[in-house]
């Protein structure tokens, strides 16, 4: 657009006429390169904006590709999660699940183990094209009661283009012989595109409020709850990546937890929203533009009643000013329940081995 508004110009210099004036004295040629670069620009703002406003669909709908599988030999909790690794095009996705524990078989060996696995397979026009499987071995110092919901975290992770893939989340417990005890879900995700021209963040991990074995990045050990339920007073932690802030700048996060209850009852009153935690924080993005923020944040739930709720993040590039879209994740409250012990903060030891290797 550049070179042909200066042809224009230089054209009318060649035949030696001054271009006429334009009623507000501007030339008729500048005017028109005047309106075609704004249109242009505003093309290349409003395609900046589709590209967000895709990517927000994109991570909505994946936050959206959770649930309860209730069927099969015993239930568990998922949902997928995705995070931008660094090279253009790839996307690392975590499958996580929560599988009720008191639905699992537990053998005596110097301490109640509990032996799962859990394989995540993809698949694009019914091909393979990444599959991850992982086994898991629990340490308990007691047997899990039958009546116990609380969940073993399993997670296992591929890397893949952006993209629609069909997914298979297969759990097994091991202490019983030939796969008689399985579990699986079958469904579609959407694998959304990191779009790193302006601030976007990743999903929103919920890990429990003690340590664990999923280590999303190298110094990162958390203990990823995919039921992302927690009890009142906890401080559960959260995780998640913010990607497309100016390099070397300074930024501005906000995280609030909002409940998402509302009255429906007669005399019931719904006053608002009620956001029983909220904090900013500023920070300094690192120079290398392909260096994401990872950020790690516990949640104080002191003055969160039970009951549903999101958790709500955004952050603001105070170089250019752009904010992004608000993340979201949900978390349900539920009250102590000090008759039942909670599993799995009473484990004594946690074993994640990958691929099959032997001796679990």
């Amino acid at each position: 657009m550049r070179h042909a508004c200066a042809q224009g110009r230089e054209g009318a210099r060649i035949a030696g006429q001054r271009p006429a004036p334009s009623r507000a004295g501007i030339p008729p040629a500048v005017l028109a390169c005047v309106l075609a670069l704004a249109l242009l620009s505003a093309g290349s703002a409003s395609a900046v904006q589709d590209r967000a406003l895709q990517t927000q669909a994109a991570f909505a709908s994946l936050a959206e590709a959770r649930g309860l599988r209730a069927g099969g030999a015993f239930p568990f909790d998922y949902q997928h999660l995705a995070f931008y690794g660094g090279s253009p095009g790839q996307v690392t996705l975590w499958a996580a699940t929560s599988v009720h524990a008191g639905r699992v078989r537990g053998v005596f060996e110097g301490g109640w183990r509990y032996k799962l696995s859990m394989a995540l397979e993809l698949f694009q026009n019914d091909t393979l094209v990444a599959s991850d499987t992982r086994r898991f071995q629990h340490v308990l110092s007691a047997e899990i009661p039958s009546n116990i919901s609380d969940g073993f975290p399993l997670q296992v992770m591929v890397r893949v283009p952006p993209g629609r893939y069909d997914y298979r989340i297969r759990v097994t417990d091991l202490n019983w012989t030939s796969g008689r005890s399985m579990n699986e879900k079958t469904g579609t995700v959407i694998v959304p595109p990191i779009d790193s021209e302006h601030p976007v963040l990743s999903s929103i991990a919920i890990a429990a409020d003690s340590g664990g074995t999923w280590s999303p990045v190298p110094g990162v050990a958390l203990k990823l709850n995919a039921a992302a339920i927690v009890q009142r007073r906890a401080r559960p932690f959260i995780y998640y990546e913010v990607y497309g802030l100016t390099p070397g700048s300074d930024y501005r996060g906000e995280i609030r937890l909002v409940s998402t209850w509302a009255g429906t009852g007669a005399g019931e009153t719904f006053t608002g929203p009620h956001q029983p935690f909220q904090m900013q924080y500023r920070g300094t993005t690192p120079a290398d533009p392909l260096q994401p923020i990872r950020s790690v944040f516990r949640l104080d739930m002191k003055d969160a009643d039970v009951g549903p709720y999101e958790v709500r993040v955004r952050v603001t590039d105070l170089t250019t000013g752009q904010v992004s879209g608000t993340r979201r994740a949900r978390l349900k409250v539920r009250e102590v329940d000090r008759t039942r012990p909670v599993v799995p903060i009473t484990e004594i030891e946690s074993v994640t081995v990958d691929r099959e290797e032997p001796g679990m």
